[in-house]
């Protein structure tokens, strides 16, 4: 096979775990990107914040938010936006979560989400999907590590990726993929190349080609070093730009 992209979730992927973002994951993703590799963000955060830290990188492909529902592609200097789904009972389930946990109100679920929640883990995911099995609505509930992310069960980051790739001309299998958690999963199962952070959960690496040694943001510089030299896009024999990332 062939790699043609990388697409890389953000939180817990290339950032450490408070967020901030890894300089040694950075600077692999400029390097790819210099060697004319598409890098795509692919993450459950909201489409704008996902879009400014496309910017702020400068990764090329297009921006995969909200766990595969939302999409923002460029169109010369503009970006244009694709939802795959809308909001209607993630509403409703968000407005009887926050009656029973009001501790949930402090959560990444703003006004500007089109596609699905993002609960912050004070409240147990056990009990987000009691609620959902209660209001009899048709939504799942995944714990990414950082945050629960509710959403539709045909909204997944695989499906968003199959429609990024549709927009690039390439196939999902011609795509590597790089992620920490179990919502990374469905990106596993559409694409040709599968690498897990250290910190991943048994799941995810269970179904990886490659984990990582190193965790977090180091271990996604890790990562997109071990597919460029692995697909040929960097030779083995040559130096690491910025030492052992």
């Amino acid at each position: 096979m062939r790699v043609r992209a990388i697409s890389l979730d953000i939180d817990g992927t290339i950032t450490y775990p408070d967020r901030r973002l890894s300089e040694n994951a950075l600077r692999a993703i400029r390097l790819a990107e210099s060697l004319g590799l598409p890098v795509m963000l692919v993450t459950g955060n909201s489409v704008p914040f996902a879009e400014a830290m496309a910017i702020m990188i400068g990764t090329s492909g297009p921006v995969v938010a909200e766990d595969g529902g939302a999409l923002s592609i460029k169109d010369g200097r503009l970006r244009k936006r694709v939802y795959l789904t809308k909001m209607d009972e993630e509403w409703i389930l968000w407005s009887e979560i926050k009656r029973r946990y009001p501790e949930a109100v402090m959560s990444f679920s703003m006004p500007e989400r089109k596609a699905g929640l993002v609960i912050m883990r004070t409240i147990p995911v056990g009990a987000v999907r009691e609620i959902i099995g209660e209001l009899g609505l048709n939504l799942i509930a995944v714990d990414s590590g950082f945050a629960i992310h509710v959403k539709k069960p045909w909204i997944n980051k695989g499906a968003g990726i199959e429609k990024a790739c549709e927009i690039l001309g390439i196939s999902p299998r011609e795509v590597a993929h790089v992620g920490d958690g179990e919502n990374d999963l469905d990106a596993f199962r559409v694409v040709g190349y599968r690498v897990a952070i250290a910190q991943a959960p048994e799941s995810v690496k269970e179904k990886a080609d490659y984990v990582t040694q190193k965790p977090y943001g180091d271990g996604g510089a890790e990562a997109v070093m071990h597919i460029l030299r692995k697909f040929g896009h960097l030779g083995e024999g040559d130096d690491d730009p910025f030492g052992d990332p």
